[in-house]
């Protein structure tokens, strides 16, 4: 009874979500880019409640200041971030800085800050000089209420520069795509609570239903199209920057050559058929076009399992290719050599986080997020061997601030060394080694791991922990 059930909700969500894509008209645009200048770069940003047109239908969005798809930030190491946020909702909001290896103290990025509306949170993130180049991202963090917040559209990119110095010189003059995955829900379709307190006022709060209609966007827009030469070779930097949903993308036609993931570059080119991107995460692209025409870039159907979400086939973007052939570039063996395998590295203490859940409410450890408490003390200078359980029915991804990690075994099965992640996966049932290096003096104070769905964050799957001296 329970397949059929199961099966009967893939065809209404089928009928629901599985619709036409728009013909691709308009070619994509990337977000507006401002730069650092003289080692600084300030922006003042203003979340504010608007109307946005996608595919002739209105939908209600979240914005900093009006958009959509805000600001492309762009830092090199040993610059300052300066941000400050007024905030214009009628909820409390704030600011994380998502993969960024910076302090988690002070005015840094600190995610027990909180703005109720009308507060201005003013943010000083100094990246470190020997900070990686990558792909990174800012959005709100304020348990609770995260998840309503970046559905409705509050997220924007920041770039750490440097890529062009890990590739060979002729890559200098290759074009550069950022593309932001985003999926937002008509708030016509969805539940609307009013939730009143002395602290935090009536705030207007929206129960999101994964089995309801989403529309995919790419910066903001529905389906855009690429254009690109036969044999021509373009960058393509991809952030799934949505509260909840998967992208499983493909292109067709095509192999993705990728070079980097979370922030951080591969030691080696991996060629790949398609990509699983769980909420948050990035990837770095090798694209080299093999003919012309026109050919998708998908996400695929998947499903998070039979307790979790379905997401049928969308199409992202179409890439055109056209017009006089151009020499290919020869496409990298090695990217990055500045890596540490851990493995090397004396262990000095491990751990074990299971994370489990029952209707409504999930848990690490069998507790739920509490700010006031510290679940986890670290010292400065550790390496310490993280063993995750997912003891439920259904995928969760782990995600930990500040720093990211090396996943070194899966279910048993030793992982071969490429790089580092700031998130992975978690099938139903798993059971994952992590090598997690505390061991950067900015890395001091108070920070938090969870899982990176953001319904499962705001339902209690987050701990707090503090690296001491």
């Amino acid at each position: 009874m329970r397949q059929i059930a199961a099966l009967i909700v893939n065809l209404i969500i089928l009928l629901g979500c599985n619709q036409k894509n728009e013909t691709s008209t308009e070619p994509l645009k990337n977000p507006e880019d401002i730069f650092s200048k003289n080692g600084l770069l300030e922006i003042t940003l203003v979340p504010t409640e608007g109307k946005i047109q996608l595919a002739a239908k209105t939908y209600t969005a979240w914005m900093y200041n009006g958009s959509y798809i805000p600001p492309l930030l762009h830092v090199i190491p040993g610059d300052t971030l300066r941000v400050h946020l007024i905030n214009g909702l009628n909820m409390q909001t704030n600011l994380h800085y998502h993969g960024m290896e910076v302090s988690p103290a002070g005015n840094s990025d600190n995610i027990f800050r909180i703005a109720n509306p009308g507060d201005t949170l003013h943010y000083e993130v100094i990246v470190p000089k020997n900070h990686d180049a990558g792909t990174f991202w800012y959005h709100p963090h304020t348990c609770g209420n995260s998840e309503q917040q970046v559905s409705l559209g509050m997220s924007g990119a920041i770039i750490v520069e440097g890529l062009f110095g890990k590739l060979p010189p002729a890559f200098k003059h290759v074009k550069d795509y950022t593309m932001l995955l985003k999926d937002i829900q008509s708030t016509e379709d969805l539940k609307k609570i009013l939730l009143c307190s002395a602290s935090k006022g009536v705030q207007e709060v929206y129960k999101f239903d994964s089995e309801k209609p989403r529309q995919c966007t790419v910066n903001g827009q529905v389906n855009p199209f690429i254009s690109i030469q036969p044999g021509e070779t373009q960058i393509w930097r991809v952030f799934n920057v949505s509260a909840n949903m998967y992208y499983n993308i493909q292109l067709e036609g095509h192999q993705l050559y990728q070079i980097g993931v979370d922030g951080k570059y591969y030691k080696l080119v991996k060629a790949r058929d398609s990509i699983l991107m769980p909420p948050g995460s990035r990837i770095e692209l090798l694209v080299q076009a093999k003919k012309t025409g026109e050919f998708k870039l998908k996400t695929l159907a998947m499903r998070t399992s039979n307790d979790g979400d379905y997401y049928p086939e969308k199409t992202l973007t179409t890439m055109i290719c056209k017009g006089p052939s151009v020499q290919p570039l020869f496409i990298p063996v090695n990217v990055n050599d500045n890596l540490i395998d851990y493995r090397t590295k004396p262990i000095t203490r491990k751990r074990t986080f299971t994370f489990s859940e029952k209707p409504g409410a999930f848990y690490i450890n069998g507790r739920q997020f509490n700010r006031d408490s510290v679940d986890t003390k670290v010292k400065l200078g550790s390496l310490e061997e993280w063993t995750i359980i997912n003891a439920s029915d259904e995928w969760h991804c782990f995600h930990i601030h500040q720093f990211n990690f090396q996943v070194v075994e899966i279910d048993g099965k030793q992982i071969e060394f490429n790089g580092t992640n700031d998130i992975v996966n978690m099938l139903p049932r798993s059971t994952i080694k992590l090598l997690m290096p505390f061991t950067e003096e900015y890395m001091v104070g108070k920070f938090v791991y969870h899982c990176h769905i953001l319904s499962h964050e705001d339902k209690g799957m987050m701990q707090v922990i503090e690296v001491i001296k």
